[in-house]
């Protein structure tokens, strides 16, 4: 008798062991159809993603996450296909599925993140997103103020490229939270504000609130010069609207992109937040990164902002050209890319 139930014991646990295996090689298997599902997205195929992506949903078999990959990839082609209101659903359905899921501006594009941020408007942020939910410091940075002597039209959209070289910068710092672009400029178009409206303090503090920023970075950029250019910083207090720290770098054009990165520096120890030296080596990576490629990164935010896809990626290009291996260039990039033909 003992025996035998040993014998059915183990016959139990082959069993189990077998549909075990057959279950991961089956969830494995679509794995890889879910990838070729994106890959197909990537490649601006969004009718051929969505059809795909649809079947596997359908099906039923899907486990939470690849359901919810199944969701993200949806809301990608459908917006490709110009399908707004349903990728705006596919969206709440994956808020309902999983909600604390985050996504990712560095890979999901300007017209999902908008999105994004409007379904999220009343539901719960996950504590690890941006934007206050924690105890960490969170601080949103500014668009800067064009303030220059020499070549001032052309430098306008400096404005955005230094702001968005900062918010790369301080995300590498674990115990500070900064507010991502993409959201500033969701309430931006919210509230019907011009983006030269964040220069203004008054309206930069009622942008920190909504966010749930605790301090903003504001300033603004001058070159004086060929040889002369500086950068002013001022830290302000959401709360109550003080200004409670200023401070400036100054060098030469070429050198922009050092003294962004040291200006960051000096405004971390202004904050009192301590950096890992790992971390400060990671901020100052990229400080040879000429002007031109700034220039041209610039140039490609201003462009997204106009929603000008196509000339937005043509500009990431020539900044990667000027300064190949340019982090931030290459994934505002590669977020556009299967949009940029709709121009």
């Amino acid at each position: 008798m003992e025996m035998r139930k040993h014998v059915l014991a183990n016959l139990l646990l082959l069993v189990l062991a077998s549909l075990g295996a057959g279950l991961a090689v089956a969830q494995t298997a679509t794995d890889a159809e879910l990838e070729e599902a994106y890959r197909l997205y990537r490649t601006a195929h969004f009718e051929d993603a969505i059809i795909k992506t649809t079947d596997l949903l359908t099906a039923g078999s899907l486990v939470k996450n690849q359901e919810a990959r199944a969701l993200q990839i949806l809301s990608l082609a459908s917006i490709g296909r110009g399908y707004v209101e349903q990728a705006e659903a596919y969206l709440k359905k994956l808020i309902d599925l999983d909600p604390a899921i985050d996504l990712d501006p560095d890979e999901y594009p300007p017209q999902i993140m908008a999105l994004w941020y409007k379904v999220r408007e009343g539901k719960p942020i996950p504590v690890d997103a941006q934007g206050g939910t924690s105890k960490i410091e969170t601080i949103a940075i500014m668009y800067f103020d064009n303030n220059s002597i020499v070549d001032h039209d052309d430098l306008d959209a400096l404005s955005k490229g230094l702001a968005s070289m900062m918010i790369y910068e301080v995300k590498k710092v674990s115990n500070l939270a900064v507010v991502e672009r993409d959201r500033i400029n969701f309430l931006v178009d919210e509230l019907k504000l011009q983006q030269s409206d964040l220069v203004d303090k008054s309206t930069a503090v009622r942008i920190g609130k909504l966010v749930g920023a605790h301090t903003l970075l504001m300033g603004g950029f001058m070159k004086l010069s060929n040889d002369q250019f500086r950068i002013d910083a001022r830290l302000v207090k959401v709360e109550t609207g003080e200004i409670i720290k200023a401070d400036f770098i100054e060098g030469k054009p070429k050198d922009v992109m050092k003294l962004e990165k040291d200006l960051v520096v000096k405004i971390l120890a202004d904050l009192d937040i301590a950096t890992s030296e790992t971390e400060t080596k990671e901020i100052m990576k990229g400080q040879d990164t000429s002007f031109d490629a700034l220039y041209h990164y610039s140039r490609g935010l201003a462009y997204e902002d106009k929603k000008d896809y196509m000339a937005a990626l043509q500009q990431y290009q020539k900044a990667l050209a000027i300064a190949p291996g340019y982090v931030e260039a290459e994934k505002k990039m590669s977020r556009l890319e299967p949009f940029a033909s709709q121009g």
